[in-house]
Order: structure tokens, then C-alpha cells, then sequence
């Protein structure tokens, strides 16, 4: 029998922990294996995340009270194993919670010696109950932001004035790029139910971009999502590749918020990911461009 049901899904494609319903279609008796797991190229903690799908209705909460610890299932007996094509080979261990993370956020392996690099194809392999899951991502490059620059924009949602940010940087016309915005507020991104990220393909760029908007990509908040800029904060912005499945991925999602329902609207076809074998989900690889810049 097929139904529509609700997973919960980590998107792991920001710096901060959001959950948030998403609508997937498939058999409501079977147990799914869901991956959510990033490789980037910066010094920090990399994890790959495993669950199983539920097929019950249940309500996302960024703060873990409604409750968080029923909204998924850890896997805790996988077997993953990560490679690159410069013979780099390491089999990740069970972490359990993942650091700075709520106590109910299980599920998380570790990667301690595998490095993001520029150019290098990785290879997931996943070996749990009987089957193997694999991924392959590329982790492409990203342009240097060569500056970031403030302007204020009259936000008719909000109806007030805020200060937003403005990439500036050079984008190579040769490729096809695909790239991940968002932005940090004296080290903090996004809030509870504000989602200040967006997606873009480089088909939208020229070769020099001056003044980018974060929200002029496709992003689950819409538009003008910015939040308040106040006198002597850190901004921090962000730019991150992506390889062209894990655009579609994203923008799958996100044209799950853009339907309304409506007679005219078409239904959006489930995100496919990248894990083969049946898994839901995406394992991505991508550098990561930043720049700071004090609003006085």
C-alpha cells in the first residue's frame, strides 16, 4: 500500500540543527533508510546521520518539545565506510549525539581522518540490515567572495527596513555550479522557523557578480527572510558548491513548501537523493567561501 508520509530530515546543508516536514511517497510498511551526511573542505567536525523513515504523522519542533525523540529511529548497527579517489579509505564509528546538538539527535557516525578536497571523488557505502547503500559526490569548487557590502531594503512582509548583506565574486562561465547561500549574525544562522539560506544555479549569475542577495536563489522561506542588523554585529557570509544532484535535491524540498495545493499547482515529486537502493536522502560534498564584514 502506498500513503503519503511524513519524514523528518536534518538538513544538514546549514551550520545549524532545523527539522522540518516533508512529504514522501512510498511503502507505508517498509522501514527507509534515511541519509543525511555533508563533506566539506573546512577544519571542522563531519558526520554522516542515519535513521529509518516512520509512517506516522508527527510535528517538527526545532526545540525538541513536541515529542523529538518519537519524530525518528536511530540507526545505530550500520557499517559505513567512506573513500576518495586518492586511496583513502575509513570506516566511521557510532557517535551517537552529535556535539552541540540536542540529546534526542541520534544517529550520527563520525569522520575523523578522511579530508575534504577540492577535486577529490568520495564514495559512501552503508551496510545495514542485509542490504549495501552507496553515494559518489564530487566536492567541486567554489568561487572566492572577494567582498561583502551592506545596503538597506524595505522588507513589505515585515513592513520595516533592514540591513542586508551583498556578495560580490567572479563566477567561472565555463562550468555549470551550482551553489548554497546563508549567513551568520555574530555567529548565529537561521533561526527556529527562519530558514536564511538559498540555492542557485550559475545560470542566473554573469561572470561578475556584484551585489548578490542571500535570498535571490530558491529558498524554503521565500523572500526577504533577512533578519535585524544591529550596529557593531559580525556578519558572516557564506557560499558552499554543489554538485548538480544535490541541487535538485534541495530544490525538490523547497518546491514542497512552494505547492499550495491548489487545482493549478503541480504535486512535487519526492526528492530523489543521492543513496542508491531505495534510501531517502543525500550525502554532499562541497568547499565552502566565506567573508565577514562589521555593520558600523
Amino acid at each position: 500500500m502506498k500513503k503519503i508520509v511524513y519524514l523528518i530530515i536534518s538538513l544538514a546543508f546549514i551550520t545549524v540543527s532545523c527539522t522540518e516536514e516533508f512529504e514522501f511517497e512510498f511503502d507505508s510498511n517498509a522501514q527507509v533508510l534515511v541519509v543525511d551526511g555533508v563533506l566539506t573542505d573546512q577544519d571542522v567536525d563531519h558526520y554522516i546521520r542515519l535513521t529509518k523513515s516512520k509512517n506516522t504523522l508527527v510535528n517538527a519542533d526545532f526545540s525538541g518539545s513536541s515529542n523529538s525523540a518519537a519524530q525518528f529511529e536511530a540507526i545505530k548497527d550500520a557499517k559505513i565506510t567512506i573513500s576518495d579517489d586518492a586511496g583513502n579509505t575509513e570506516v566511521l564509528s557510532y557517535v551517537g549525539i552529535r556535539e552541540n546538538y540536542y540529546p534526542y539527535t541520534e544517529g550520527y557516525y563520525k569522520i575523523e581522518n578522511i579530508r575534504g578536497v577540492v577535486g577529490r571523488t568520495y564514495t559512501l557505502k552503508i551496510e545495514w540490515s542485509g542490504k549495501l547503500y552507496q553515494s559518489v559526490s564530487m566536492l567541486k569548487a567554489v568561487p572566492e567572495i572577494e567582498q561583502v557590502t551592506f545596503k538597506d531594503k524595505y522588507l513589505e512582509a515585515k513592513e520595516e527596513t533592514v540591513t542586508i548583506p551583498l556578495l560580490h565574486f567572479a563566477e567561472p562561465q565555463n562550468t555549470s555550479d551550482y551553489y548554497l547561500l546563508h549567513y551568520k549574525i555574530d555567529g548565529f544562522g537561521g533561526s527556529d522557523r527562519n530558514w536564511e539560506y538559498s540555492i542557485i544555479s550559475d545560470k542566473y549569475l554573469t561572470e561578475q557578480v556584484n551585489g548578490l542577495e542571500i535570498d535571490d536563489g530558491q529558498s524554503a522561506s521565500g523572500r526577504d527572510f533577512y533578519s535585524k542588523i544591529s550596529l557593531g554585529a559580525e556578519v558572516e557570509v557564506f557560499m558552499e558548491s554543489l554538485t548538480k544532484d544535490a541541487y535538485e535535491f534541495y530544490k525538490g524540498i523547497i518546491d514542497q513548501f512552494d505547492s499550495d495545493g491548489g487545482s493549478f499547482s503541480q504535486t512535487p515529486a519526492s526528492p530523489s537523493g543521492n543513496i542508491s537502493n531505495g534510501a531517502l536522502g543525500l550525502f554532499r560534498c562541497s568547499a565552502v567561501a566565506s567573508k565577514s564584514l562589521i555593520k558600523d
